[in-house]
């Protein structure tokens, strides 16, 4: 029942093209550094697997398993059958995590991470930001006279 929402918020994340559907997808997303989390589904095949589990380890980013098959989990995608899914997106990686911190230790620690860092990264967000100009010093004008800029620049045309 908890994973039809976590299917849900996938497929919601798959409509805002927020979600890498599919191995060389996620792989993309891995070695571009800017996947968040990895999906994978209950019945994957053992060398996807532990393909995905040394991509992820490398690159830091939590490996989450879905109780729900291929099958079912390409059917909320969309698609015939999905073994694996990534998300960039904080927001729906730690949304998802929560959902599914249930059904594993391993999908609860990795909620726990993912909660933490969106936590600091929606308060990053909401600083304003400082805006500099240049080396940080502000903006002088200067009133240059005409015969000034005549003398520095040459004649201007008047019109």
């Amino acid at each position: 029942m908890a994973n039809d929402s976590v299917c849900g918020l996938l497929g919601l994340a798959l409509r805002a093209s927020r979600l890498a559907v599919g191995d060389d997808p996620v792989h993309d997303l891995l070695g571009a550094g800017k996947a968040r989390a990895v999906f994978l589904a209950s019945d994957a095949g053992a060398g996807i697997v532990k393909k995905i589990a040394r991509k992820t380890q490398e690159a830091g980013v939590p490996l989450l398993t879905l109780s729900e098959t291929r099958a079912e989990l390409g059917g909320a995608l969309g698609r015939a059958s999905c073994a694996v899914c990534a998300t960039g997106d904080i927001g729906f990686a730690a949304s998802a995590a929560k959902k599914l911190a249930p059904l594993s230790e391993d999908n609860a620690a990795a909620a726990a991470l993912l909660g933490k860092k969106n936590t600091r990264i929606q308060e990053r967000r909401a600083k304003p930001k400082k805006h500099r100009t240049g080396g940080g010093e502000p903006v002088t004008y200067i009133d240059i006279e005409e015969d000034d800029y005549e003398r520095r620049f040459g004649k201007r045309d008047k019109k």
